[in-house]
């Protein structure tokens, strides 16, 4: 099937150029051929901004919107919470003992293991980490900015919240 193209009959291009006939319809626009191989070329059609849009839209679009809504909405709702029974009941033990006292002690039970479960697996995580983040301006092993940092974690959390306060502060 041939398709007139700007006056143009490229039917007899489909012998001589590998060409499907859902190519032939997108010659309709006009795009050039090229002389030496008898091939459409490419015309960019998409300026820089618009590429810089759809990237900017297809992050900040309604996934990322409602994804922000839902969990702030959520981590607001928990916070709220949990300032609502710490001031009702002031209780040594943090969120653990709360889900004791307001839920159930299987409740605290799980997730003081849960707890623990997640630092487990978060601990190592963070630590490769800041070794893999040091390691772009250090050559020393890996090894030993893990161990740094563990020896400085352990250390901080041997004290009070009032170092580790502290602490946070310096590092932030």
């Amino acid at each position: 099937m041939a398709i007139p193209v700007d006056n143009k009959d490229f039917s007899e291009m489909k012998g001589k150029v590998p060409i499907h006939d859902s190519d032939l319809e997108s010659l309709r626009h006009g795009n050039p051929i090229d002389e030496t191989t008898g091939e459409v070329k490419l015309v960019r059609q998409l300026k820089n901004r618009h590429v810089a849009m759809i990237s900017i839209g297809g992050v900040i679009g309604t996934g990322l919107l409602l994804g922000y809504t839902v969990m702030g909405t959520i981590c607001y709702s928990v916070m709220i919470s949990l300032g609502e029974m710490v001031a009702y009941l002031p209780i040594p033990g943090g969120h653990i003992k709360l889900a004791e006292r307001f839920v159930n002690p299987a409740l605290s039970f799980t997730m003081g293991w849960n707890y623990w479960y997640n630092w487990v697996i978060i601990l190592p995580a963070e630590l490769s980490a800041a070794a893999v983040l040091v390691g772009f301006w250090s050559d020393v092993n890996p090894a030993a900015w893990i161990t740094i940092t563990l020896v400085v974690t352990i250390v901080i959390n041997f004290f009070g919240a009032g170092i580790y306060g502290e602490a946070e502060f310096i590092f932030a």
